[in-house]
């Protein structure tokens, strides 16, 4: 009579399963890499003028006809020079997804590289904003300045034209007090002179007043 498994020993055949289950799981892609040989006619059985062409290979193709198999040939030649014929249904005229995944992630790290370069040049433009304004706030300062420097020459040159008429006003005051000095000096010996002519006079003639009363009074 067969002995039936404890629960306990069943539920650790079932773990130990599961386990060895998830060991041995492992994810697995199928790959669209492909390898076509190219014949020297458009049969099965022709022989193979280069073997193994990989996927993704461009071929220049020619024309298009069916083989003896019924089914559809292409004539193509391929990156070396070889011209033969393949199936036609291993060709395409379109890239292949592995292809056209790399152009895309190609694209993605284009987008990241022009995404970067943006930033950058956000950079730079902002930083020569910063020294356009810069340039600006000097360039109104400068402009200050010299107008500053302009408004001080103008005053200094208009002083100088007031110091100058200032200078003549005093020249010519100069020439008028010593034109009133001479002309007083003139006045004072004039006036003395007049005194000195009128004491002379004076003295003349209260003399000959003198001489008259002693002659009535000899008489």
């Amino acid at each position: 009579m067969k002995k039936s498994l404890l629960p306990g020993a069943k539920l650790s055949l079932l773990v130990l399963s599961l386990a060895s289950t998830s060991v041995y799981a492992v994810d697995r892609y199928v790959s669209d890499v492909i390898y076509i040989p190219v014949r020297s006619d458009k049969n099965p059985s022709a022989s193979i003028l280069q073997q193994g062409i990989a996927s993704g290979t461009k071929l220049n193709f020619v024309r298009e006809e069916t083989g003896t198999d019924n089914n559809l040939w292409s004539l193509v030649v391929t990156p070396d020079g070889t011209e033969g014929w393949v199936r036609s249904q291993n060709i395409t005229d379109k890239p292949t997804a592995a292809m056209q995944l790399a152009a895309l992630s190609n694209s993605s790290r284009d987008l990241v590289g022009l995404q970067t370069e943006n930033v950058q040049l956000k950079e730079q433009l902002a930083k020569v904003q910063q020294e356009h304004q810069q340039l600006l706030t000097d360039t109104e300062d400068m402009r200050q300045a010299a107008t500053t420097a302009l408004n001080l020459e103008e005053e200094h040159q208009s002083l100088l034209k007031e110091n100058q008429l200032l200078q003549t006003h005093a020249d010519v005051l100069k020439a008028e007090n010593e034109k009133l000095r001479n002309t007083d000096r003139f006045n004072h010996w004039v006036y003395g002179g007049g005194l000195v002519l009128g004491g002379i006079i004076l003295s003349f003639m209260l003399q000959g007043l003198g001489r008259r009363k002693r002659r009535s009074e000899w008489r």
